[in-house]
């Protein structure tokens, strides 16, 4: 049963990421609208720079529980490397256990009560004349962080078992 939620999540991860990447494509077209306006015709937007940030945040966030699951975070590896997998397996499980997963897991709370009240309250950007309500962008950095928090139990598990010897479907 626990195997079936961790391929769930990691399926989850998997869908975020995915949705995260395909922001990249919006960016740098809108990017490229705004370059071609503002240094060819003198005609800069007042909300490329806006939906910019906005895409770029959702897909930091969306994608981050996917290089999780991936294990593609930059690391400093030349002593770790070193170290025998039992002992990678502990120091991974207790630096997600006790410190990454519990920041993690109470920002996507945080991120997600600030989501709701956006929408509650109709909040907007107030960055631009456009102005636009801010409660999407903050509920895509909110799944993200969500399906991260997720993803670093899965991770938590799988050094778990690796620790203990048990079989995993790990990663890597």
């Amino acid at each position: 049963m626990l195997e079936k939620i961790c391929t769930l999540i990691d399926r989850l991860s998997g869908a975020t990421g995915f949705v995260g990447a395909c922001l990249v494509i919006p960016v740098a077209l809108v990017m490229f609208y705004e370059v071609v306006l503002r240094f060819f015709f003198d005609l800069p937007t007042f909300w490329a720079y806006e939906l910019t940030y906005m895409m770029a945040g959702a897909h930091f966030a969306l994608g981050i529980a996917y290089v999780t699951r991936e294990g593609l975070h930059v690391r400093i590896d030349f002593l770790y490397e070193r170290l025998s997998l039992r002992l990678k397996a502990g120091i991974d499980f207790c630096v997600i256990s006790f410190i990454v997963m519990p920041t993690v897991t109470w920002m996507a709370y945080l991120l997600v009560t600030k989501a709701i009240e956006a929408l509650l309250i109709g909040e907007l950007s107030g960055e631009s004349e456009w102005n636009p309500y801010v409660w999407p962008v903050y509920t895509a950095i909110a799944i993200g962080f969500v399906s991260f928090s997720l993803q670093l139990a899965v991770e938590a598990i799988r050094r778990w078992r690796e620790l203990t010897g048990a079989p995993t479907n790990a990663k890597h």
